[in-house]
């Protein structure tokens, strides 16, 4: 579990404002955010969250919501669905992103975090850092390097910080734990293992991003897991759920491990490693409420 740290953190007033508290990233940050540190959710869907708002479709409200928070966190956008039918459209992305920033400039919000993600980083080997050269492969990878590209611009343009989050799979909002299914089915690489990935749970994730949140300096782009990698078929097994191997195609990414040294820096802590039992057992208290809540 992240701890309190010793990074120096500024006295900075106001709640956060989140967006997309309807989201599983959301939900988890709103059930997991410290208590009586103000988080403010946006959701499009009524009932979830504090307000009720479309930001593309009404820009006024997103401004609106913007001021007198200390940032604006887009959890907000669209990932991949297997089961979907028609096409995704990930464009979406660059635009709330695009929107939050230019809200949090007209409303006068000091920071701005955005959640990218670790698959910008595609198929390359090694632990994989901030400088390493973005190379996605998939469509949701290349539209969250766009979005990055996109709203760093018109960050800059503005004067306006902006970080995006490169966060890795979060236990829960994932397609092993979160897409279980009783046929569920893991690659198997050539050394016999399941691919591996470098994860975090949602209480961890609403810790950090609470932290970063009152730091007066944060870098543009920042990794954000545990430390090391797990492997699918591990993490399944520490769950107690069933699952079977299937070859793996040559598309399948072996190992993402990101490299969080300057997360830890930023934190003023060293990262702790990810553990599989830890993870599930996070993931559990969160799937309990969620349960409850239906």
């Amino acid at each position: 579990m992240i701890g309190s740290g010793t990074a120096t953190i500024t006295d900075r007033h106001g709640p956060v404002l989140l967006l997309g508290a309807g989201g599983r990233l959301g939900r988890m940050c709103c059930q997991y955010w410290p208590a009586g540190h103000g988080l403010i959710g946006q959701s499009r869907q009524i009932g979830m969250g504090d307000l009720w708002f479309d930001p593309l479709r009404d820009r006024n409200a997103l401004i609106v919501a913007a001021r007198g928070k200390r940032a604006v966190v887009c959890l907000a956008g669209v990932v991949p669905n297997g089961l979907a039918t028609a096409p995704v459209d990930f464009g979406v992305n660059s635009d709330l992103a695009c929107a939050a920033v230019q809200a949090a400039k007209a409303a006068g919000c000091p920071r701005v975090f955005l959640a990218s993600s670790a698959a910008i980083y595609g198929k390359q080997a090694g632990a994989l850092g901030e400088a390493t050269r973005p190379c996605p492969i998939s469509a949701y990878g290349r539209s969250k390097l766009r979005m990055e590209e996109e709203a760093h611009a018109i960050g800059i343009a503005l004067d306006q910080p902006v970080t995006s989050l490169r966060i890795g799979n979060v236990a829960g909002a994932d397609a092993i734990l979160g897409g279980w299914h009783n046929a569920m089915q893991l690659d198997q690489l050539p050394d016999g293992t399941t691919p591996r990935r470098s994860y975090i749970g949602g209480a961890d994730l609403a810790a950090i991003i609470h932290r970063l949140t009152l730091m007066p300096h944060v870098p543009p782009v920042l990794n954000v897991a545990l430390r090391g990698a797990i492997e699918a078929g591990t993490l399944l097994n520490a769950a107690g759920l069933s699952w079977t191997y299937r070859d793996a195609g040559d598309d399948v990414i072996p190992d993402v491990t990101l490299n969080v040294d300057v997360l830890g820096q930023v934190l003023g802590a060293r990262v702790p490693r990810a553990s599989p039992d830890d993870l599930v057992a996070e993931w559990r208290g969160w799937e309990k409420p969620q349960a409850r809540a239906i």
